[in-house]
């Protein structure tokens, strides 16, 4: 997972850089590469990637190609991209259909206290598998990030905005995140994204 910042009002130029990121990074053995913009600020957006193995990971980073198209984006940016690796532990649904225009994804950030790890993750995997089969639900991820085991990511897509909002205020959501409070060392970060299939 990546995140860009462009310089407000250099979304059209940058978008299209994503865009071409993307299109070569599918090429070139991702399974998945989605460019999202933030719902609140229109030039953030997260790259949600899948690669086969790490070798494809990285002669697509190491190719020529790339490295031109990311020095192009640079002159769009106002920060360096903020690379987030992680490893699937928890898939309660994954998206079989690519993102269709119109959807919602989630990334939300959780940060345990380590000490409390042992409490607070059968919550967050509880909290996966209950939300999974919800209204409007095309997928609910749980990510860990590599060398940060206490940190999780939940990637969660939604067919619309509406059915977010039934998601988060179900009973087993408020349940999930007052259960959870007194074991996270930062706020619940939940970012919201227009798909950019």
């Amino acid at each position: 997972m990546v995140y860009i910042e462009l310089l407000p009002g250099s979304e059209p130029s940058g978008e299209r850089l994503l865009d071409e990121l993307a299109s070569r990074a599918l090429t070139a053995g991702a399974l998945r590469f989605d460019v999202d913009q933030e719902v609140q600020r229109s030039n953030f957006y997260v790259l949600i990637e899948i690669w086969k193995n790490q070798a494809a990971y990285q002669a697509f980073t190491g190719s020529a190609t790339t490295q031109a198209l990311l020095t192009q984006l640079e002159q769009f940016l106002i920060a360096p991209p903020d690379e987030r690796d992680g490893t699937l532990i928890e898939a309660g649904k994954s998206a079989g259909a690519p993102a269709r225009a119109g959807e919602i994804e989630v990334v939300t950030h959780i940060d345990v206290i380590p000490t409390f790890l042992d409490q607070a993750k059968p919550l967050i995997l509880k909290f996966v598998s209950d939300s999974a089969n919800g209204p409007g639900v095309r997928e609910f991820l749980l990510v860990s990030w590599d060398d940060i085991t206490n940190h999780f990511q939940l990637i969660e897509r939604f067919q619309t905005r509406r059915t977010f909002d039934l998601h988060v205020s179900a009973p087993h959501s408020v349940q999930f995140r007052d259960s959870l409070q007194p074991f996270i060392g930062a706020p619940y970060d939940e970012r919201l994204y227009t798909t950019h299939p």
